[in-house]
């Protein structure tokens, strides 16, 4: 097992238009599922299904870019957290027009979980005994507000140390969290993002990098579903 960790150190890492293919299959995952929901009254299983792809994708993304060496050095956790919170913040506002009245203000919104992982490894990077108390407060926290809940922060966690320093008890970690995350969606869709990082992994695929477009993309697909769900519900 030490032998498949060690090769697991030494494949080739993700290139940066494979990474971005990632992200935008996770976003193309996401709308479906959100128009499914809000617009088709999930009348589709299987459009559900490919949803519940959509965060594992988004984790293991973000937690790898985080993973690299040059991301500490360069301080690139706080660097996301940066953009993250604050588009978060403006994302509630169509989010919970969407959701409030079905599921009340709980739970934030999936950039919330991302936030709540993200500085929970700008904590744990450098670890001191104060700052790895307030990553435990952290995550005793945020999981009880973010969508997925300490599922979905946990596995993010892990999916950093995993990419990090692999082991068999990250990756056993990672597989469990996988697994937990299945539970609360009701079905096991989350797994059939392993065989799409591992096919990543084996791609290198050439697609260009928008900056910060998914920081745009996201409060706005929530807004535009905001006004057709107005549009078609309420004439």
């Amino acid at each position: 097992m030490q032998l498949s960790f060690a090769r697991l150190r030494s494949i080739s890492p993700l290139v940066p238009g494979t990474l971005e293919s990632l992200k935008w299959l996770a976003v193309a995952l996401m709308t479906v599922d959100h128009i499914n929901l809000q617009l088709l009254y999930s009348k589709y299983p299987i459009m559900y299904a490919m949803g519940r792809v959509a965060l594992p994708l988004f984790v293991f993304v973000l937690a790898y870019n985080l993973a690299r060496p040059e991301a500490k050095r360069n301080g690139a956790a706080v660097r996301v957290l940066r953009r993250l919170i604050p588009v978060a913040l403006i994302s509630s506002l169509p989010y919970m027009e969407l959701n409030l009245e079905t599921f009340g203000w709980r739970p934030l919104n999936i950039l919330f979980t991302l936030a709540a992982g993200t500085a929970i490894v700008a904590l744990i990077e450098n670890p001191t005994r104060r700052r790895l108390i307030a990553a435990v407060l952290l995550y005793a926290g945020s999981g009880a507000l973010v969508d997925y809940g300490w599922t979905g922060v946990g596995l993010f966690v892990c999916c950093w140390h995993l990419f990090r320093s692999p082991s068999l008890f990250w990756a056993g970690s990672t597989l469990i969290f996988l697994l937990l995350l299945g539970c609360l969606n009701n079905n096991q869709w989350a797994l059939m993002v392993l065989p799409v990082i591992g096919l990543a992994f084996m791609c290198r695929l050439n697609v260009p990098r928008v900056r910060n477009a998914l920081y745009y993309y996201y409060p706005l697909h929530l807004a535009v579903i905001v006004a057709l769900k107005i549009a078609i519900f309420h004439q």
